[in-house]
C-alpha cells in the first residue's frame, strides 16, 4: 500500500515549493540528524571506480533502510502536541506576537497531520526511491561484480524482520534487477540476528548501556544547561507562543521537520521555520551527543558487540567461494555500531554536554542519514589483494591503512581479534558485577 494512501498531511496537498516561495535553507537541511533525507548527501558521481592493475570482484554492503514513518510515540505527538502548538503560533500572530512571515505563517495554516498509527515506522515512497536509485549507482560503479541478471548464487540480500527493511531490499532489487526483482530471495533474519541486529538482545549491552541512566548524563546536562533554555526561549520567542515551550516540544518539532522534509522532495516542512542556523544545531548535537553515547564511542562495549558482523564482512570478502555480492539491510544502530568498530568518525575528544565543537566527524546528518550505506569491495591486483572501503559512496580511508586501497592482509592483522576471537554471545552475556557503580 502506498505512503500518501495512509498519510494525510494537507499542507502537501495546496502548498508545493516554486522558484518564488519560501524554501528550507542548507544551514537547516543539513542539520536533521538521522532523519536527514539521502538525496542531499550521497554523491552525485556513479562512474566506475577502478585502479591501474587491479580488478573488483566481490562486495559486501550494509545498508540503512530508507525514508520511513515516526514511531508511534512521534506519531501521537505530531498529531496531538504539534496541531494545538500550530493553532497557538496563528492566534498569535493575529495579535502581533513571532517573527514569522507570512508565508510562513500560511503554511502553518494548511499544515496538519494525521499519520495512521498502525503504520508506524513503515518505509515511505522517498525511501523505496532512495534504495532503487543507490542501486542503479552502484551497478554503474561495479559493473563487474554487480551482475545484470539475477542468480542467487552471485546475490545474497539479507534483512532483519521489519517491514522497513524488507521493502527496502526489495527496492533495491528493481534498481539492479527491473522487473526481475520479483525472483530475488530475500532472506529474513531473527530480531536478534548477531550479524544484522547483533545489539538487539545482547543482554550485556542492553543494561550497561541503553537502559543504564548513566549513559546518557552528559546528554542530559546539555539538556539542562543554559544554553538549551535560550535555546527553547529563542524558538519560542520566533514562533510567539505565550509559554516557554519545553525541550520535548522542540524535540517533536525538529523531528516533524526532519520527517516531512525527507518525506517530499518538493515540500517545505513549515515545522522548520521554527528554528535558525544556530537553535537548529543545538537540537542536532542533543541526538548526536546520545548516539555517541549509545551507539559509539562512549561505550567500549558498544564496538565490541559489532564484531560478528565485521567477522561476516572479511569472510564473505576472502571466501573462494559463496555470492559476488552480499546486500545486509538493517537499521541506524547497526550501521553506527560497525562504523565505530572501523575506528571511522571518531572525535578528537570525548563529547560532552558542556559545549557543542564547531566541527565535528560524529555527526548523524552526514554518517547516519535516512539510507546510509557502507561497502567494503575486494579489488584483486598485481600487487595482492586490497579493500577499498565507501560510506555514502563516498570513498573513505580507513583509520588502520595508509591509502584508500588498504591490502587485505594487513586489515587482517588489524581486525585479527574480530576475525578469530569474536564471541558474540560472551560479550552478550550480562554479569551483574560488570554494572557502573
Amino acid at each position: 500500500m502506498g505512503f500518501k494512501l495512509y498519510i494525510i498531511i494537507v499542507a502537501v496537498l495546496i502548498i508545493f515549493h516554486d522558484a518564488g516561495s519560501e524554501s528550507i535553507s542548507d544551514d537547516i537541511r543539513n542539520h536533521l540528524g538521522s532523519k536527514t533525507p539521502y538525496r542531499f548527501k550521497y554523491l552525485k558521481d556513479d562512474s566506475k571506480i577502478k585502479f591501474p592493475g587491479c580488478e573488483s570482484t566481490k562486495m559486501w554492503m550494509i545498508i540503512r533502510h530508507g525514508s520511513r514513518l515516526p514511531s508511534d510515540e512521534d506519531i501521537a505527538g505530531m498529531n496531538t502536541t504539534l496541531k494545538e502548538l500550530s493553532q497557538q503560533i496563528l492566534s498569535g500572530h493575529k495579535v502581533g506576537k513571532g517573527q514569522l512571515t507570512e508565508e510562513q505563517l500560511s503554511r502553518f495554516a494548511n499544515w496538519s497531520s494525521s499519520i495512521d498509527i498502525t503504520k508506524e515506522k513503515d518505509l515511505v515512497d522517498e525511501g523505496r526511491d532512495e534504495m532503487t536509485q543507490l542501486a542503479k549507482r552502484m551497478y554503474k560503479r561495479f559493473p563487474s561484480i554487480i551482475k545484470s541478471k539475477y542468480n542467487s548464487d552471485t546475490f545474497e540480500f539479507r534483512a532483519t524482520p521489519t517491514e522497513r527493511a524488507e521493502e527496502s531490499a526489495k527496492s533495491f532489487a528493481i534498481g539492479l534487477f527491473d522487473k526481475n526483482a520479483p525472483t530475488v530471495i530475500i532472506r529474513k533474519t531473527s530480531k536478534g540476528d548477531p550479524v544484522l541486529r547483533f545489539y538487539k538482545h545482547c543482554d550485556n549491552w542492553q543494561k550497561q548501556v541503553k537502559k543504564n541512566p548513566n549513559t546518557y548524563a552528559e546528554q542530559k546536562k546539555l539538556g539542562n544547561s543554559l544554553l538549551m533554555n535560550q535555546t527553547l526561549e529563542k524558538i519560542t520567542q520566533k514562533l510567539g507562543l505565550d509559554n516557554t515551550i519545553d525541550l520535548a516540544e522542540a524535540d517533536l518539532m525538529y523531528k516533524a521537520c526532519a520527517f516531512e522534509t525527507a518525506w517530499w522532495k518538493d515540500y517545505v516542512a513549515p515545522w522548520c521555520f521554527a528554528f535558525d542556523k544556530d537553535t537548529i544545531k543545538v537540537l542536532e548535537y542533543y541526538h548526536d551527543l546520545k548516539h555517541y553515547l549509545m551507539d559509539g564511542y562512549g561505550n567500549e562495549l558498544t564496538s565490541q558487540t559489532a564484531c560478528e558482523a565485521v567477522k561476516n564482512m572479511f569472510e564473505h570478502l576472502t571466501s573462494k567461494s559463496g555470492p559476488n555480492a552480499s546486500f545486509l539491510f538493517a537499521h541506524s544502530g547497526t550501521m553506527l555500531k560497525i562504523l565505530t568498530h572501523m575506528g571511522l568518525y571518531k572525535p578528537e575528544s570525548p563529547l560532552t554536554g558542556d559545549f557543542i565543537p564547531h566541527e565535528s566527524v560524529w555527526r548523524l546528518s552526514e554518517i547516519d542519514c535516512f539510507a546510509a550505506n557502507l561497502a567494503f569491495v575486494l579489488f584483486e591486483c598485481k600487487d595482492g589483494d586490497h579493500i577499498l572501503t565507501l560510506h555514502q559512496e563516498r570513498v573513505v580511508k580507513l583509520p588502520a591503512c595508509e591509502k584508500e586501497l588498504c591490502p587485505l592482509e594487513h586489515l587482517k592483522r588489524v581486525f585479527h581479534d574480530t576475525i578469530h576471537n569474536c564471541d558474540h554471545a560472551a560479550i552478550c552475556k550480562y554479569n551483574s558485577s560488570n554494572d557502573e557503580l
